[in-house]
């Protein structure tokens, strides 16, 4: 299945590039949209008459629309949310890791705050994590994983005390810090910029 939502999602991007609206985001950048009617109107132009079943790298029509349409509306989520200065609380491990990829496209380092509704220590330096995303705005990416909510992130990046800070660039985990450390935290964002 990940072959079809990758096969959907290298459509869907040569079809926003051809025929694409112009969104324009909030920091006045144009983002292409792809839409399932054009896929499948694509996707229709290329039936094989001889079977009458339309295929794309082999897929049937069907699944490569469905694939096409939720890889497309994901994509310009993604695209949407990296706006400076924002918090992102990425409810899912696919949603961390799309994050993760167009941070790295940016190339903008991501650090994500692994916390607890529970941890009070969470509790204290959130204020602080909250400023430096507007402080960085723009440079960094800052996310916030519920451990509780989303496990499967936590347990990706062996995340086992909170609150943990990890620090991605390019797509690697180039560091992390365990515990509410003010300074420390604004000197490793400063380290990893």
């Amino acid at each position: 299945m990940r072959s079809v939502h990758f096969q959907a999602f290298v459509l869907a991007m040569c079809l926003s590039m051809a025929v694409s609206t112009g969104t324009p985001s909030p920091t006045g950048n144009t983002i292409a949209t792809a839409t399932t009617t054009t896929t499948t109107g694509t996707c229709a132009a290329a039936k094989n008459t001889s079977n009458n079943n339309c295929q794309v790298f082999g897929v049937p029509d069907a699944k490569l629309a469905k694939a096409a349409a939720s890889t497309t509306t994901t994509t310009t989520k993604v695209m949407n949310e990296l706006r400076g200065g924002e918090l992102h609380e990425p409810e899912t491990l696919q949603e961390t890791e799309d994050l993760v990829l167009t941070a790295a496209t940016n190339r903008q380092l991501m650090v994500i705050d692994f916390t607890a509704s529970w941890c009070g220590p969470c509790k204290a330096i959130a204020p602080l994590y909250k400023e430096l995303s507007e402080e960085f705005d723009g440079e960094v990416v800052f996310c916030k994983v519920d451990v509780d909510e989303n496990p499967d992130t936590a347990a990706k990046y062996s995340v086992s005390a909170m609150p943990t800070f990890v620090f991605i660039s390019g797509g690697v985990v180039v560091d992390r810090l365990m515990g509410a450390n003010p300074a420390k935290l604004r000197e490793l964002i400063e380290e990893h910029m």
